[in-house]
């Protein structure tokens, strides 16, 4: 190996992209060391002393024409300098340079790793997993910015961005919260911690106008979206419960309508009234009243708030969403509807708005009355219909067969779904009763010539229509197919007559005692 400083620049060949030596090229540049340069004695005669001397002269004068300073060639930089002092000098350097590279390594390292702890890389990961949706991504992106390893305690109090960013994730996306908290082990706030914050959001009975204003900022910003919602209202019975409450420093559980008066009763109910728009994937509570027993008056008043709250933030409610309940009923009555005229006859399924006049539909919950249905269909048990006798006893038949031979007949019947009076408000249980599968398997052992199914035509058809009318109903898919598909153009004809045949159908229905089975007692109730 040559190095080139020990070659004149007219010895390398830079014609092509690789600089070569040309051929015959010795070294002749060298630049030794003093110690290593050999000593010559120097001449002491006259003569050769004004040789020397005019040399001299020669040389200075030449230096003077000299236009450019020629090239000093050093020693190697891999070369040991002579003195001790000089090396030691050298390699103080060379440290100095190894220790600034390696603080410019690590410096980078961190760099890339804070790049890679932050909440943006967190929610692509989550994004590729499917554990968030695009709308969550969206509202998340906020924190992108906000370092993962911020997310631990280490003996401080959270920070507003921690809180706001842990309270979403959890809210919105509970199983991505999980994963990070169980399976990244991230330092999450645990979800205790997170109620505990969430205590500290006035959260009194009455409407809420936090949500209310969040609503109406919503709707401002996208109006498609958050511009027209169905409200929803719903009753759920709750435990009796008085407790001090550290928040509030009052005692809770007493009936409470958000007006500020001290009840004694205790409350036994909930009545929850919530908002679902009708474009976008989104809901929202917007009340909620603790209570014993409310008559349609109250209720309806309640209700009157809720349309006319909404309103004044620009929110337009286009429906409304309910169970079957008598007093849910006869606010509807109040409000004009005609739910309990002659079913026979076109029913008034609206009600003016109360500030607007606009018309807002009144729709029963399909999860609702599909239990309704069950209900009725074990308690009024055989009901008479054009084909034969409708009966629940051919349900408890198709489940003791399934339980003596071992095998299910491509349906999803059990006991609990026979006894199901300790679980009657899971819709699950209904609906895997009234389904298609337990229809077409009453069908199958009919024509396999079980006595016991021969004439369980009738039940047949009851559950099959029951099931089709639920899928319409109960359409949530907008992908889906079949009578499960959205109502639209292309299947708008069928599923109208299909709802047509369904009325007819259920009107011409029978009890055993020759009443029509829409006037029976719990029509009225």
């Amino acid at each position: 190996m040559l190095c080139s400083q020990h070659f004149r620049p007219e010895d390398f060949d830079r014609t092509g992209q690789i600089v070569r030596l040309r051929d015959g090229t010795k070294p002749s540049v060298f630049s030794f060391p003093t110690h290593l340069k050999r000593k010559v004695p120097a001449r002491t005669t006259q003569a050769s002393r004004k040789a020397e001397a005019s040399l001299v002269i020669d040389c200075s004068l030449q230096s003077l024409q000299v236009t450019e300073p020629s090239p000093t060639y050093l020693e190697h930089p891999y070369a040991l300098p002579p003195s001790p002092t000089l090396l030691k000098t050298r390699l103080s350097e060379a440290l100095a340079r190894v220790e600034s590279l390696e603080k410019e390594m690590r410096n980078s390292k961190a760099r890339e790793w804070r790049a890679k702890k932050t909440v943006r890389c967190l929610l692509e990961d989550l994004r590729g997993k499917n554990l968030i949706n695009e709308e969550l991504h969206e509202r998340l992106d906020l924190y992108s910015d906000l370092p993962l390893g911020l997310l631990s305690k280490q003996g401080h109090e959270y920070t507003k961005e921690q809180r706001e960013f842990a309270l979403t994730l959890h809210l919105h996306g509970p199983k991505a919260y999980s994963y990070l908290r169980e399976s990244l082990h991230l330092h999450l706030p645990h979800p205790h911690t997170l109620q505990r914050w969430m205590i500290s959001v006035d959260s009194k009975p009455g409407l809420n106008t936090m949500m209310l204003d969040m609503l109406r900022r919503k709707r401002e910003e996208d109006p498609v979206k958050y511009g027209r919602v169905a409200l929803m209202l719903d009753g759920m019975a709750i435990r009796k419960h008085v407790q001090y409450s550290p928040h509030s420093q009052k005692m809770t559980g007493f009936v409470d309508m958000g007006d500020g008066l001290n009840e004694t009763d205790i409350a036994t109910e909930a009545l929850v009234f919530m908002v679902v728009g009708l474009q976008g994937h989104w809901k929202a509570p917007i009340a909620y009243y603790l209570t014993k027993s409310l008559t349609p008056d109250t209720q309806k008043v309640l209700l009157v708030h809720a349309l006319e709250a909404l309103h004044e933030r620009g929110i337009r409610v286009m429906s409304l969403t309910m169970d079957g309940h008598a007093s849910n009923v006869s606010m509807c009555n109040q409000l004009g509807c005609q739910l309990k005229a002659n079913p026979c006859e076109p029913l008034k399924t609206f009600f003016p708005h109360p500030a607007t006049g606009e018309r807002v539909f009144v729709m029963m919950d399909a999860c609702h009355m599909l239990k309704l249905a069950r209900n009725m269909l074990q308690a009024y048990s055989p009901i008479c219909s054009r084909t034969g006798l409708i009966n629940w006893d051919y349900v408890v038949c198709l489940n003791d067969i399934q339980t003596k031979n071992g095998l299910h007949a491509a349906n999803r019947v059990t006991e609990k779904h026979i006894q199901f009076d300790s679980q009657k408000m899971k819709v699950s249980l209904a609906a895997q009763t009234l389904s298609r599968s337990v229809a077409v398997a009453l069908r199958t052992l009919r024509d396999l010539g079980y006595p016991r199914f021969t004439l369980s035509l009738a039940t047949a058809e009851f559950i099959e229509m029951i099931d089709r009318l639920f899928d319409i109903m109960n359409s949530r898919n907008p992908r889906a197919k079949g009578f499960k598909a959205p109502l639209g153009s292309l299947n708008w004809t069928r599923s109208v007559e299909l709802l047509s045949r369904g009325r007819e159908y259920l009107i011409s229905l029978v009890m055993k005692d020759g009443t029509p089975l829409h006037r029976s007692k719990r029509y009225f109730k």
